[in-house]
This record gives structure tokens, C-alpha cells and sequence, in this order.
């Protein structure tokens, strides 16, 4: 039998929808399947129990410089063809002439997987595959995957089995495909310009079909509330209306759902709210009506009353809300910032949180600052984290320290007002350290299980969760890796 590998860097609390799919493909054409994450220690067993044909990696941008070392490190003692998927080849194909990779697949994956998979164990060249990249040649995209429905169920438990995510009460899932608008920090407006001409961009799965996936993992794993992963949940108001009614009887779990405050009204609240929907995700993006529109193209073209309106419609119907802030965006003052904690305040959100602008290489936001001379010298600096500093010009270190403080303080700023003046004299009069870090987790893990993913479950769970994300996220706002390859 012929295997794929799929090897993976870490894992947090997000299911890797995109190798669940590949995998179930895989299984589909007779494959075997298999997943790891990367150890030095015990890959070498790995390899010698499956010799496999195919090692796959799927890669973000901020994690694609570890798999291309991982992969060469394979490489140099082990004969197998590599290929890299995900975000970071889709955008950055270049990273074919990476030595080592044998091919890279751009774009959706799953038809273009099953062909490549036919060719390959056929003994057939893989080179013309549309999607597929070697070094010989560069292909095409295909059309968009009309009918999602088409696609095998997930395989789940690829990484539930192998990691401690399978055991956690909280799943992921995704009923939709792609989103209409246009963020300038968002790759949008770069993948729709990639498949311009090649079908819609907006895809929606049926209600059968998620309450099938559901119904298949809550049989096999824990599960107590869900997260739908989706870029904008629901906005088809025939599709949710037959969603509410189905999932509130098939399913009837507590879920959470992304929401646009401009979309939103109170009949599509209620039907979120019938089905069992405990709390929406709703960003306001900036307190400035100037910088959501002018520099984040946010698209929401709300007054700050508005958006107060909006939460409080929201609330008073029963949802708890979730929102967030972008600290640091380009010509930003603290003035800004703080007109979105006053929003924040004001509208009583559950929980709010925030984060750093951080441009990546092709969207929008990124030739704003190229052309205004914004972008940081050190180009390996490019692919950052919205939970560090800001590496952009335009501001001085002290306001940059300021805005890592606020981000990483506005969970607690926006939470206990008895400490609010306090929180905000430490944001502006120190300097960033670990201490608010931990405050940070502390109190996002709080919040979070109280309000946004409530569920009943063992006091064990949450705490090995809360030791998860610790270990996670204070490393990363610290600018230390969250594991450490020795390579």
C-alpha cells in the first residue's frame, strides 16, 4: 500500500480542516495515512515503521522557513516526495525553487490531491496537475470546488488520535468557503485577483452536510460546544433559516459564529439564537470610524453609535459578544486606540481582546506601508505575529511599547473597571514584560469559558487547557517560538 505522511510543526485548539480533507481523500483512492507532529527524537522510528511515499506539509507563512527546514532535515536521510500546501504556497509559490521541495499545491486541494495520488501510484508524470507546481512546471489553478458537498467528511481523527485535541469538549467546524469583502490586512483581494474567472468565491456547505460532520465526530470524541470557523457564518438568510431549524433539532449544541455588526439584524440574531447560538464574534476592528474605513477597509460603514446599537440589539436577544481591536494600524494615535476601548466600554461586550498590526506580503495593508516607507529593514521580519511589537517605521519604540501593553492589557482594561485607570497608567508608564503576558491568558481563558465557549466539564480539562494556551500564547507575545526545533 502506498502511504502519505502528513507532518505537523504544533498544534493549538484549531482542527487543520485543510490534511483532515486531504486525508480523507487519500483514504478514498486507497491510501494509507498517517500524522505526526515533528520530534527529532522519535522520527526516525516513524520513518522505519512506514517508509512513506508522500510527505506532505501544510503551511502558514509565519510557520513555512520550520517546514522547510524540517523537510531538508528529512531529506538528507530519507528518499520520499515532498509537497507543501496551504496558505503560504498558494501566495508565495516561489517557495518551489526551495531545495528539497518536490512540488507545491496551490489553491484548494482536494481535487487536485486525487488526481496527483492516481498519477503517482499509477507511475504517471505529476507534472501537468492544475494546482500543482514542481520544478519542471507551473500549472494553473482549477475552478473552484463548486459542490462542497462533494467532498469526503473530514477525516477527524487523523489528529484527534494523535493529539490531546480530540479530548478537548471544544470542536471546530466550517460551513462555508471564502468571504465577500475586502480587509486590507486580509488576503482577500489577493486570492480573488489568483482565481478571477475560475468560479464563485463564496461557497456554502448544506445544513445536512454540517450536521452529518457533526453527527460523525460527536460519536467517536467529546463534544460539548462548537466553533464555527467560518469567515462570515450564515449570511444567506434561507440557508440559515433552514440550518436553525435542523441543527436545533439534530444537534442543539452551544455554538459560536463570526458576525459582521453591519449584516446583522434582529431576525437572523434570533435564528442564530434558536438554534442554540450562546455568543457571536463580532469585531469592531478600530474605535476610529477614520481608520476602519481609510486604512483597514473595513467595509462596515457604521457611526460608533451604530455599532453600540448593534451589540446592545445582540444582548438584549440573548448572545453574548465577543470583539476585538487593531492596535498599530499605520498614522494611529493613543487617542484612536482609545476611542475603541471607550467602544468596547460602552457597549458592554462579554469579552474583548486586541492585536498588532501585522502586514504580510501581498494584501493590501502591506503596499499602503510599502509605498509610504512604513515596512521594517529586516525582511525576515515580513512574516510577523499580531502578538508582538509592531515592526512598522511609523512609530517611536515608547509607542510601540504602549500599543504591545494595551493589546495585551485590554482583556482586563475592558473587563474590571475598578482597575481601568490602573491597567491604562501601566500600559503607558512601563515597559512590556512577561507578567502582563500571563494577565493576558489568565484573563481571555476566564472570559472565554465563562461567556463566549461556555461548558459544563471537568475542572481537569480546563486546566489543561489554560496549560495549553499558556505555554502557547505567552511565548509568542514574548517574541520566543512556541517550540523550539533543533535542526
Amino acid at each position: 500500500m502506498r502511504r502519505v505522511l502528513f507532518i505537523g510543526y504544533s498544534v493549538d485548539f484549531v482542527d487543520n480542516f485543510g490534511i483532515c480533507l486531504l486525508s480523507a481523500v487519500a483514504k478514498r483512492c486507497g491510501w494509507g495515512v498517517h500524522f505526526e507532529i515533528f520530534d527529532k527524537k522519535t522520527i526516525d522510528v516513524v520513518f522505519k515503521e512506514l517508509s512513506p511515499d508522500l510527505v506532505c506539509y501544510s503551511a502558514m507563512s509565519t510557520d513555512a522557513d520550520v517546514y522547510l527546514r524540517v523537510n531538508n532535515y528529512l531529506k538528507s536521510r530519507y528518499v520520499f516526495t515532498s509537497i507543501m500546501g496551504g496558505p503560504h504556497p498558494t501566495f508565495f509559490p516561489e517557495v518551489i525553487n526551495e531545495e528539497g521541495i518536490d512540488y507545491i499545491c496551490r489553491g484548494e486541494g482536494e481535487l487536485a490531491f486525487e488526481e496527483f495520488l492516481a498519477a503517482y501510484a499509477g507511475g504517471r508524470s505529476c507534472d501537468d496537475i492544475d494546482n500543482f507546481c514542481s520544478k519542471r512546471k507551473v500549472n494553473p489553478l482549477r475552478n473552484y470546488i463548486e459542490d462542497l458537498d462533494a467532498l469526503p467528511l473530514p477525516d477527524r481523527g487523523l489528529i484527534y488520535d494523535k493529539t490531546e485535541i480530540g479530548r478537548y469538549p471544544l470542536k471546530t467546524f466550517m460551513s462555508s468557503r471564502g468571504c465577500p469583502f475586502s480587509c486590507s490586512y486580509c488576503y482577500n483581494d489577493a486570492i480573488k485577483a489568483e482565481y478571477r474567472g475560475k468560479g464563485r468565491f463564496v461557497r456554502t456547505h448544506s445544513p445536512e452536510r454540517i450536521i452529518a460532520e457533526i453527527d460523525e465526530v460527536r460519536s467517536r470524541y467529546p463534544l460539548k460546544i462548537i466553533k464555527f470557523e467560518d469567515d462570515l457564518f450564515g449570511v444567506n438568510k434561507a440557508w440559515l433559516e433552514k440550518f436553525s431549524k435542523l441543527y436545533k433539532k439534530e444537534v442543539g449544541l452551544p455554538f459560536n459564529c463570526l458576525q459582521r455588526l453591519d449584516i446583522i439584524n434582529r431576525e437572523s440574531l434570533m435564528l442564530l439564537k434558536e438554534a442554540n447560538c450562546v455568543s457571536i464574534t463580532a469585531p469592531i476592528d478600530s474605535g476610529s470610524k477614520r481608520i476602519r474605513e481609510e486604512i483597514l477597509r473595513r467595509g462596515m460603514r457604521l457611526t460608533n453609535e451604530e455599532i453600540r446599537k448593534k451589540i446592545t440589539m445582540a444582548r438584549e436577544i440573548g448572545l453574548r459578544i465577543f470583539s476585538s481591536c487593531i492596535v498599530g494600524s499605520p498614522t494611529s494615535t493613543m487617542a484612536d486606540e482609545m476611542l475603541g476601548v471607550e467602544l468596547h466600554v460602552d457597549s458592554k461586550v462579554d469579552f474583548a481582546m486586541a492585536s498588532i498590526l501585522t502586514p504580510f506580503p501581498r494584501t493590501t495593508i502591506w503596499n499602503y506601508c510599502e509605498e509610504r516607507g512604513l515596512l521594517a529593514d529586516d525582511v525576515s521580519s515580513k512574516f510577523g505575529s499580531i502578538l508582538k511589537r509592531s515592526t512598522l517605521k511609523g512609530f517611536t519604540e515608547k509607542e510601540k511599547d504602549i500599543q504591545w501593553n494595551l493589546a495585551t492589557l485590554y482583556p482586563a482594561i475592558i473587563e474590571f473597571r475598578f482597575l481601568r485607570k490602573l491597567l491604562l497608567f501601566f500600559v503607558t508608564h512601563s515597559k512590556p514584560n512577561i507578567v502582563y503576558s500571563l494577565v493576558n491568558v489568565f484573563v481571555k481563558g476566564y472570559l472565554m469559558s465563562k461567556s463566549i465557549y461556555p461548558f459544563k466539564g471537568s475542572m481537569s480539562v480546563k486546566i489543561r487547557m489554560l496549560i495549553k494556551a499558556l505555554g502557547i500564547e505567552v511565548n509568542r507575545m514574548m517574541g520566543r517560538p512556541d517550540r523550539t526545533i533543533d535542526l
